[in-house]
């Protein structure tokens, strides 16, 4: 039997980036899924997810690490690469990143991560078309 992902999985991509036989797949914001065939048990996705959604083979759920992983990562957003192009804001699972328009039509604007909200997952760094966001 191999690792599975509940329902409580956000569609981050955490998982299926730390994953190195690519058993894991979906969509950002959607749930993603580990192919039972490819994967090695190696325990990756089970360290690296923050939201608790990954099951071990003996049904042990990952430890929420989201306290200590959001002290250590958060998504920076450095606004002299940045196109404002809100790729970031529009495929963030936690909706931590957020549109402030600015200028009479709102084509000045730019985007600002909640700190609060933010748990260091990295899909908006993997969105990024510009490489403006990094994890820190």
């Amino acid at each position: 039997m191999s690792y599975e992902i509940s329902d409580e999985c956000i569609g981050c991509g955490a998982c299926a980036r730390k994953c190195s036989t690519g058993a894991i797949e979906g969509k950002v914001k959607d749930r993603f899924h580990i192919h039972p065939s490819f994967c090695e048990e190696c325990g990756a996705c089970f360290e690296i997810c923050s939201h608790a959604a990954v099951i071990d083979p003996r049904g042990n759920r990952c430890p929420r690490a989201q306290g200590t992983r959001k002290k250590n990562r958060q998504a920076y957003i450095n606004y002299d690469l940045c196109a404002r192009c809100k790729t970031c804001y529009l495929n963030c699972p936690q909706d931590a990143i957020t549109y402030v328009r600015k200028g009479l039509l709102g084509r000045g604007g730019y985007c600002r991560v909640n700190p609060d909200l933010c748990v260091g997952c990295g899909a908006c760094t993997r969105q990024c078309i510009t490489s403006a966001i990094s994890l820190k």
